[in-house]
């Protein structure tokens, strides 16, 4: 081989490592060119991070969940914005120290190995501080490697499971309470029929009494009246149980508002100026035991203003979607109590329909936990919805939702 020839031969080695080289630069390019689309395309919330903790990654979808654009995080460690308000470690961090045994520490929910990938972690966890009223989500977090298995990053993915869980409680709800109700409805009625028996024979005792024995007609009279409230609870154990069987018809629902208003606020410190629809629709329902529904919660408004107030009392039409959980499609009378008195706190929204759960401290008439219980049952029963929204030391406001019938028309 010549010179010249051997020359040659250096430049097109020199000149092919120079397209090789500038091929895998232009690959890799695009490589992480279809990367970033694919992550960027995700309707599932998802950042990455690089093995420095540093975020290089953070897609569409979680700047809409988080309302944190992408160029105020990249290049920063601040991932934790997306969850906390304050700095603390992410599941991908833990992965990336090999800490993830550690994440009990962390989370109240439990880490397990994903089922589907490698070296993937899964956990359900609840985050107060996200949205109006706290989000679950279902977090899986996987370590990213190289051809060469070397560790380079890691990826973290949020799915937004909130409605599932609600739907989820409002399943164990109701099977509890139907359970419950089964039960409590046979054992109501034969303490009805046991005190019917007791206070028959007490009133038999005192009209008996001589006028000179008061102190056997005091006893009996305060027997009579303990028997006349444990009858009561009887009946609401019944009405619990069954919902009182429903009898419905088309009826206004105006005058049972103000017919409620009038009988618990009579007298006291805490008024209301209800403002109702003009037109408001005729609701399919039985009268009465709405009306119970509604005194019950305007007595829950006023004894959350111990010092007296203001109760917002609105009477509204109003078609639903598919946006309110639990509710069908359809034409609804939405009746909102609202107070501004000491509110419930957060941990209690979930549980203050269920059974002898209370907040009040004396277990006075009504103070027993069955007042929301029986609202909810009754109204479950007539195919309606009470929500509720709360917050500690500002108020709480009830929705109740009735079927109505615009024109007129029963809607069975």
């Amino acid at each position: 081989m010549t010179q010249d020839h051997f020359l040659l031969f250096i430049l097109f080695l020199a000149a092919t490592a120079i397209v090789s080289f500038a091929y895998a630069i232009w690959r890799g390019h695009n490589d992480e060119q279809i990367l970033r689309s694919i992550i960027q395309s995700s309707p599932i919330p998802t950042f990455v991070i690089s093995t420095d903790h540093k975020i290089l990654y953070w897609n569409k979808a979680l700047e809409g969940l988080s309302g944190i654009k992408a160029d105020q995080v990249i290049g920063t460690d601040q991932q934790w914005r997306a969850f906390y308000s304050s700095p603390r470690s992410c599941l991908c961090d833990l992965i990336l120290n090999n800490t993830i045994h550690n994440a009990s520490s962390l989370y109240t929910g439990k880490v397990t190995k994903s089922n589907l990938l490698n070296d993937a972690y899964e956990i359900t966890e609840f985050f107060p501080d996200m949205g109006e009223k706290g989000k679950w989500f279902r977090i899986t977090v996987a370590s990213i490697r190289d051809s060469r298995s070397n560790l380079f990053g890691a990826t973290e993915t949020l799915e937004d499971i909130t409605e599932q869980k609600n739907a989820e409680e409002e399943l164990l709800k109701r099977t509890k309470l139907e359970s419950l109700g089964t039960f409590a409805d046979g054992v109501a009625k034969d303490f009805d029929s046991l005190l019917s028996a007791i206070l028959r024979n007490v009133f038999l005792a005192k009209i008996s009494a001589n006028e000179e024995d008061k102190i056997l007609e005091n006893g009996l009279a305060i027997a009579e009246r303990a028997g006349l409230q444990a009858k009561e609870l009887a009946h609401r154990l019944i009405t619990f149980a069954q919902g009182g069987y429903p009898v419905k018809k088309l009826e206004k629902v105006d005058p049972l508002i103000k017919e409620a208003l009038q009988k618990v606020l009579a007298g006291s410190n805490v008024t209301c100026q209800p403002v109702i629809s003009s037109n408001l629709w005729l609701a399919d329902i039985d009268a009465m035991q709405i009306q119970q529904v509604i005194e019950n919660m305007v007595t829950n408004a006023k004894e959350a203003m111990p010092d007296g107030g203001v109760v917002e009392v609105i009477a509204e039409n109003t078609t639903t979607g598919t946006n309110i959980r639990t509710l069908g499609e359809g034409n609804y009378v939405r009746i909102i109590i609202k107070d501004r008195g000491i509110g419930i706190p957060r941990e209690n929204l979930s549980k203050i329909f269920d059974p002898y759960f209370t907040t009040k401290e004396k277990k006075e008439r009504g103070g027993i936990g069955l007042g929301l219980a029986i609202c909810d049952s009754i109204i479950k029963y007539h195919n309606g919805l009470i929500s509720v929204e709360s917050l500690a030391n500002v108020g709480t406001t009830f929705s109740i939702y009735l079927a109505a019938t615009p024109d007129g028309t029963p809607s069975y």
